[in-house]
């Protein structure tokens, strides 16, 4: 069977890739083993413009937020489920520092969009020195996004359940082939998988493992994310996420006794206030995060029936519909792939294979 593109991975890469392409009137075979292994599975799908000690917007958000906001409106319009909540971010001081930052942010320009006021430490938060509220954050329904999109996909009959063996790819002068298909192009959105891929192992990838807790908890907490290092997220009036982990070694997806309880003592000090909570969920995923920050996208230099869309770490909920758009405008009509996450950046490796 003769497609336009081979998409290997239905993450949340993957189908977002699919979708924009499908759009684009092209035709997609996706192969995916069910999503084992898939840190979008996991993954909280926050989206938060403020990040880090220092009070920085996250990279490239004035772009990226509005298009991921109207890609999923628009995506929920389509699938007919709610897939982005918007919810302010409270964010807790970590010391006197952070408050002269955020006094010098507040005041700034190119901030306001995000930055809100402060609060004073008080009963809910006895022992901080208070914080502020994040303006246009909220979190992506990853599983329910992935589950719309895999029925999508399966309506028209272009979904395979199958993980692909490299050894099964055939690179063709015109085009590459696997099993039974035949593509102008064969993209992997592999996740952290791409580190045994042959053509892009070479790419300095920098995974890490997170784990998230579900609690179910006997009193809600306030319809906001609470950020300290940690968060919390209220995901229905009594349940909520707690998360994430960071370690670099295992990455074996496997959650563990010492994630557990470094995640319900962050909870415990983010919500001082003594309630009774019952495990529901302890979830594990290794995030394909990249040396320089910044997700690989693009064709081989060598090979260019073979491409990547990858290593967005822990914010492609933020990136991946602008950037998706981007590659997908790239593959069906040849504009350029924004320069700052072209894998050409690494051209040099790439053609040498190292």
């Amino acid at each position: 069977m003769k497609v336009d593109v081979i998409i290997a991975g239905q993450g949340l890469a993957g189908s977002l890739l699919a979708w924009h392409l499908i759009q684009k009137q092209l035709h997609v075979a996706v192969i995916d083993d069910g999503h084992r292994g898939s840190s979008s599975i996991v993954a909280a799908g926050l989206v938060n413009p403020i990040t880090g000690k220092r009070l920085v917007k996250s990279w490239n958000v004035d772009s990226c937020l509005p298009a991921a906001v109207r890609f999923y409106r628009a995506l929920e319009t389509a699938l007919q489920r709610p897939l982005y909540h918007e919810k302010s971010i409270l964010r807790l001081f970590g010391g006197e520092q952070e408050q002269q930052v955020w006094a010098r942010r507040h005041l700034q320009a190119e901030y306001r969009a995000y930055m809100g006021d402060a609060f004073e430490s008080n009963e809910r938060w006895p022992d901080t020195r208070g914080g502020f509220y994040i303006r246009q954050s909220g979190y992506l329904d990853t599983r329910e996004l992935l589950a719309g999109i895999t029925r999508f996909l399966q309506h028209r009959r272009c979904l395979i359940e199958a993980r692909i063996d490299y050894r099964d790819i055939q690179i063709r002068p015109q085009e590459v082939r696997w099993q039974h298909l035949r593509a102008k192009r064969l993209i992997f959105c592999e996740g952290h998988r791409i580190s045994a891929n042959p053509w892009f192992r070479c790419l300095p990838l920098q995974p890490a493992q997170g784990e998230i807790l579900t609690l179910k908890v006997d009193q809600p907490l306030p319809d906001h994310i609470i950020n300290s290092g940690k968060w919390l997220l209220p995901i229905e009036p009594d349940h909520i996420k707690v998360g994430a982990t960071f370690s670099w070694h295992p990455l074996d997806g496997e959650p563990t006794a010492k994630g557990r309880q470094e995640l319900l003592a962050a909870f415990q000090r983010m919500w001082p206030q003594k309630q009774a909570y019952k495990q529901v969920a302890h979830g594990c995923g290794v995030r394909p995060g990249t040396r320089d920050k910044k997700p690989f996208i693009g064709m081989h230099p060598r090979y260019p029936q073979l491409g990547v869309f990858n290593g967005f770490g822990a914010k492609g909920a933020l990136l991946m519909p602008y950037y998706a758009d981007r590659f997908a405008a790239h593959i069906s009509a040849a504009a350029p792939i924004p320069q700052e996450v072209d894998i050409r950046r690494f051209e040099l490796a790439l053609f040498s294979g190292e």
